[in-house]
C-alpha cells in the first residue's frame, strides 16, 4: 500500500472518530475524551523530546487537568495552566541540577510550550462545545483546517515551485499555501454561514484567520521536530505519523478563533 492510500484510509477513520466525538458525545464523556486525546499527545511529545522522569510531568499535568472533566465551568483556566508551568520548572531543576545543558533546557522549553498549547486547545474545546452552536462552530473549524491541509498537499504536489519556509519545512510551497488558504477558508466560511447563519463578512474573516494561524501551527511543530531530530512525532497513525502531526495546525488556530467567536456572540 502506497503512502497516499495509507493517508486516505487513516484520514477516513479519523474523520469518522471525530464525527462521533464532536456530535455524539456531550458533557463528562466529551470532556474525558478530549483530555484523553490531549494526554496521548503529551505522552507522544515527551517521547519525542526525550524528557527525563516523564511520569512526574504527566502526574503534575493530570492533577489540575482532571478538574475540567467535572468542573470545567467553575475551575479558572489559570489554575490548570499555572500548576504544570510552576511544578515542571521545579522538577526540571531537581532532576537536571547536575547534568543540565543548553540543549536539555531547550527540549524542556519546547515540551512546556507545546503542552500549554495542548491545554489551551482542550480547554477551548470543552468551553465552546457546551455553548449553543458551539459544536457546529468547532466542526466548521476542524473542517477548515483539514481542508486547508488537503488543499495545500495536492496543490503543492501539482504546482509547488516556490518554497514557503525551506529552513523549517522544505516540502511546503507558497502555491500549496495559497491553495490550502482558498480551500480551507471557503469550506469553513460556507459551513458556518449555512449552519450558524453567520454573516458572510464574519465567517470569511474568522475562516481566513483560522487557516493562517493553522499554517503557523504546522510550521511551529515542524520546527520542533527539526530541533529534536525526528521526522514524525510518532507512528500511531499510518501515513500521518503521530497524534501531534494531525493536531499541530489545530492547536493554536482553534482556541484563538473559537474564543474570538465567543466574544463576538
Amino acid at each position: 500500500m502506497n503512502e497516499l492510500s495509507k493517508r486516505i484510509i487513516t484520514a477516513l477513520i479519523l474523520a469518522s472518530g471525530a464525527v462521533y466525538w464532536m456530535f455524539y458525545t456531550q458533557g463528562m464523556l466529551f470532556n474525558f475524551l478530549t483530555l484523553a486525546i490531549g494526554f496521548v499527545a503529551v505522552i507522544e511529545l515527551f517521547a519525542m523530546v526525550r524528557l527525563p522522569v516523564a511520569v512526574l510531568y504527566i502526574v503534575t499535568l493530570a492533577i489540575p487537568s482532571i478538574f475540567w472533566v467535572w468542573s470545567e465551568a467553575t475551575i479558572p483556566v489559570l489554575f490548570p495552566l499555572l500548576v504544570p508551568i510552576v511544578f515542571w520548572m521545579m522538577i526540571y531543576v531537581i532532576t537536571m541540577r547536575l547534568t543540565s545543558t543548553a540543549e536539555a533546557f531547550s527540549r524542556f522549553a519546547y515540551a512546556q510550550w507545546m503542552t500549554v498549547l495542548l491545554m489551551l486547545f482542550c480547554y477551548s474545546l470543552i468551553t465552546v462545545h457546551r455553548v449553543e452552536g458551539g459544536v457546529l462552530f468547532l466542526a466548521g473549524a476542524f473542517l477548515g483546517v483539514w481542508a486547508s491541509d488537503i488543499g495545500a498537499y495536492f496543490v503543492g504536489r501539482k504546482m509547488g515551485k516556490s518554497k514557503l519556509c525551506p529552513a523549517i519545512s522544505p516540502g511546503k510551497s507558497i502555491e500549496g499555501f495559497l491553495g490550502g488558504l482558498i480551500l480551507g477558508t471557503s469550506i469553513a466560511a460556507v459551513f458556518w454561514i449555512q449552519t450558524l447563519a453567520m454573516s458572510m463578512m464574519m465567517a470569511i474573516s474568522l475562516a481566513l484567520l483560522l487557516v493562517m494561524i493553522s499554517v503557523a501551527g504546522d510550521l511551529g511543530e515542524s520546527a520542533l521536530k527539526r530541533a529534536v531530530g525526528v521526522k514524525d512525532s510518532g507512528k500511531i497513525l499510518p501515513g500521518h505519523g503521530g497524534i501531534l502531526d494531525r493536531m499541530d495546525a489545530l492547536l493554536p488556530s482553534v482556541p484563538v478563533v473559537a474564543m474570538l467567536w465567543l466574544l463576538l456572540q
